[in-house]
């Protein structure tokens, strides 16, 4: 679904008025686009439609959220021909004795490398790994991205503000960005990171796969 942050700060607004149905928006908005929900939120909070405790909590659900239904896919994938066809299971039998040891902390990981949630999360479904761990890390890493991102974004619009609300809105939204793409080069250093991406892509070894 294509969405634009436009799209959802309209949408948003028009809920300003209902703390609990702007929160409800918010978290619906991270199933549609996770970064656009997360940009929109931290507006909102510099430009005082909302509180930072309402924002993150609803973002953080949202997304939390998001991240045990694909859990809940892989999961399903195993009995569904239909899911097995368009989900990545693939990718996650090649995944079971390399992520043997490490499951929290590529978890954790996941959640700072787009690019890799989708497969990570229906991997940890399909092969049944603990539910509890997966829930209480997404959790974690979910309501700390969430935060920092929010409480940043939003200072750097506030900052910005007196040029102009969209134009504090437009060099936030660019800070957002860069971060993003920060994010990724510096994760991109890390062993892990080009480590996972390495299984992902390895498709020699799903044949010797076995249930």
């Amino acid at each position: 679904m294509n969405v634009s942050v436009d799209t959802i700060m309209t949408w948003l607004e028009t809920s300003a008025g209902n703390p609990w149905l702007l929160a409800t928006a918010l978290a619906l908005a991270t199933l549609a686009t996770e970064d656009g929900a997360l940009i929109a939120g931290s507006l909102l909070v510099g430009s005082g439609v909302t509180t930072p405790i309402i924002a993150v909590t609803a973002l953080a659900v949202g997304i939390t959220a998001g991240d045990i239904g694909l859990y809940g896919a892989g999961w399903s994938a195993r009995s569904s021909k239909f899911l097995r066809k368009y989900l990545p299971v693939k990718k996650s039998r090649g995944l079971r004795r390399w992520l043997k040891g490490k499951e929290t902390t590529v978890l954790f990981a996941s959640r700072f490398m787009p690019g890799t949630r989708l497969v990570t999360y229906v991997t940890f479904g399909f092969l049944k790994l603990s539910f509890v761990r997966f829930t209480l890390v997404m959790t974690i890493a979910s309501v700390l991205w969430v935060t920092g991102m929010v409480l940043f974004i939003s200072e750097i619009q506030k900052a910005f503000a007196t040029y102009g609300d969209w134009i504090g809105a437009l060099i936030a939204a660019i800070f957002f960005v860069g971060i993003m793409i920060l994010i990724r080069l510096l994760m991109a250093r890390q062993k892990l990171a080009p480590a996972l991406a390495n299984q992902l892509d390895n498709r020699e070894k799903f044949e010797g796969f076995h249930e």
